[in-house]
């Protein structure tokens, strides 16, 4: 990892990426199934964000004019993109009714679950603005 890089962020990485579906007690098999239907998003956003931690830059991305990362050439359209799918991840969450307690207890806890991804998000996007 590059001396850029807080030395927290990989700890703040696996706790909002990894936690939730290894180690959060599930209130409902509904609310983790809706966190297993949104995983693309979380993946989508995971693999720029660890790639900036692991390397200290997203370059694999800006040599790519894939379907995913078409247009991404920078950290500004990088945060875009990511963005974009995050906002992705907050309409699948908005989507989800809960009809019961147990379920509302975890939307609650998906949508903090996404709030800490995005904080992540931003902290790797300064990582990268600074290379």
């Amino acid at each position: 990892m590059s001396g850029e890089n807080p030395t927290n962020l990989v700890a703040e990485f696996e706790a909002a990426y990894v936690f939730p579906l290894a180690q959060y007690a599930w209130q409902s098999e509904r609310g983790r199934s809706c966190w297993i239907d949104l995983e693309i998003w979380q993946d989508a956003l995971a693999g720029p964000v660890s790639s900036i931690i692991k390397d200290g830059n997203c370059a694999y991305v800006y040599a790519r004019n894939d379907d995913y990362f078409a247009g991404v050439n920078d950290a500004t359209t990088l945060y875009a993109k990511l963005q974009q799918w995050h906002g992705k991840l907050d309409a699948g969450l908005d989507s989800f009714i809960p009809t019961t307690h147990a379920e509302e207890i975890d939307l609650t806890a998906m949508r903090q679950f996404a709030s800490k991804m995005w904080a992540v998000v931003e902290k790797a996007i300064e990582v990268e603005r600074r290379r």
